[in-house]
């Protein structure tokens, strides 16, 4: 599938094939996908924790709901709570066993160079001391989601591009703890559930947004970025700008999905 038309497939799904299985190869892909993605100075905040939902007891699931998620853990097949790791960056500066911007080896390789400024005597210099040392004293400190956000993003792409349908939403941090027993240096974020689709690609159409020049400047906040009309059709014909209304026949599509999911969802 192409990038855009991917991009483009983005939805809320909330309507899965409960009974039909996601194959463990691009379960895989999935993390592949959010395991490559971007990272402050190389370092691997992101965690992610599979589970599925047939190994998993009606007293564990209900420990993982949310009001916004509980319908979600008992259709989707499959989920991947993913976590940012609040120690990984005292980890990186302690060990130095791989190639995070700590140990200089992003240097040797030439990944940061002298055009930059970068050396190893600046990263023993002013890095270390200067970026990722300061605060480590403290401890593990919560709040660096955008590792996370930049790896689940990924995740999603890759899904929609195997065919799967996915959706983000919370999980019960307490009963995560239980469940998955996760590392108390983890800070939970978000849980991703995938699936097959049982709803139609169309779903409920693209997602409502502001306007384009409401959210996208040049220069300063005073000056919208003014969208080119030849870009946005193109764009609309490679399949990234999508109907943003639901298609005419999308209510009954939701009372046959109803139906369906009667006896799953209790």
């Amino acid at each position: 599938m192409d990038f855009k038309e991917a991009a483009g497939r983005r939805r809320i799904f909330q309507y899965f094939l409960p009974y039909r299985p996601v194959e463990r190869q691009k379960v895989q892909i999935v993390l592949e996908a959010g395991r490559l993605s971007s990272r402050a100075v190389n370092v691997a905040f992101s965690k992610a924790i599979v589970a599925y939902r047939d190994s998993l007891s009606q007293d564990e699931r209900d420990l993982l709901k949310t009001p916004l998620s509980a319908a979600l853990f008992d259709v989707a097949p499959v989920y991947i709570f993913w976590y940012y790791d609040t120690d990984a960056r005292r980890r990186a500066i302690e060990e130095r066993k791989w190639p995070t911007v700590a140990s200089g080896a992003l240097v040797d390789v030439g990944a940061l160079g002298p055009p930059h400024g970068w050396s190893t005597r600046y990263v023993d210099e002013v890095i270390l001391p200067e970026v990722l040392m300061p605060g480590l004293e403290s401890g593990p400190q919560r709040g660096g989601n955008a590792d996370a956000g930049l790896a689940m993003a990924a995740g999603l792409l890759a899904a929609y591009d195997e065919g799967l349908a996915a959706t983000l939403a919370p999980f019960d941090e307490a009963g995560a703890a239980t469940v998955l027993r996760a590392p108390p240096t983890w800070e939970p974020v978000t849980a991703m559930f995938i699936g097959y689709p049982a709803e139609s690609w169309e779903a409920g159409g693209m997602e409502p947004r502001l306007p384009f020049e409401q959210v996208c400047f040049e220069q300063t906040p005073e000056h919208p970025f003014q969208r080119d009309p030849e870009v946005t059709e193109r764009l609309r014909e490679q399949g990234l700008v999508q109907r943003e209304q639901p298609p005419p026949w999308r209510g009954q599509e939701v009372r046959a999905l109803s139906r369906m999911l009667k006896d799953r969802l209790g």
